[in-house]
């Protein structure tokens, strides 16, 4: 039963497919007080199965906080399918859920009539499922490992960073460096 994969973590974060992080970030912050936000640049994904068929997929993430909630800002820099064009829309995509078993939470979710959509290893070496949700719950699930530390790190700047920081902030900012 899937809402067993809730007991343990809950939702960790909210996913936003965006044309511009810049602007999604700038708009996150004077709407809801969000970030500021960590670019963690341009990734090349390894290993990336959508329905089924290999490719590649090239994209840039931001992640942020409002509250206890982290908010992921993407933009698609590659050609060919992947779950966000599949949308067919800018905004809310995703929310993700930490599970102990990216495997066994597919399986899970693919016995409760999802289909998986996309399957792959980030750019962050994370392994990463994504299952079409949209028929039942309007959008897709993320299912990953903890990266509490990470979770954690994007947590802070957002609690510690007067009013006027940037909206958006260089990696480095997470790992002490600016």
């Amino acid at each position: 039963m899937t809402a067993n994969m809730f007991d343990s973590y809950g939702v960790k974060q909210l996913g936003y497919y965006v044309a511009s992080i810049e602007e999604a970030a700038a708009q996150m912050r004077a709407a809801l007080g969000a970030g500021p936000f960590i670019d963690l640049g341009l990734s090349s994904n390894k290993n990336v199965d959508i329905r089924g068929k290999k490719t590649e997929l090239d994209m840039r993430t931001a992640l942020g906080h409002i509250n206890d909630i982290q908010l992921e800002l993407i933009e698609v820099a590659s050609e060919g399918p992947d779950p966000y064009h599949e949308m067919g829309r800018y905004g809310l995509h995703h929310f993700c859920v930490y599970v102990d078993d990216v495997d066994v939470a597919v399986k899970q979710m693919e016995d409760a009539g999802m289909t998986l959509a996309m399957r792959m290893t980030s750019g962050q070496g994370m392994e990463i499922g994504y299952l079409d949700a949209r028929d039942l719950l309007g959008q897709y699930i993320e299912v990953t490992t903890p990266s509490e530390q990470l979770w954690q790190g994007i947590k802070a700047i957002h609690e510690k960073s007067p009013v006027d920081a940037p909206v958006l902030m260089p990696l480095s900012v997470l790992m002490g460096g600016e």
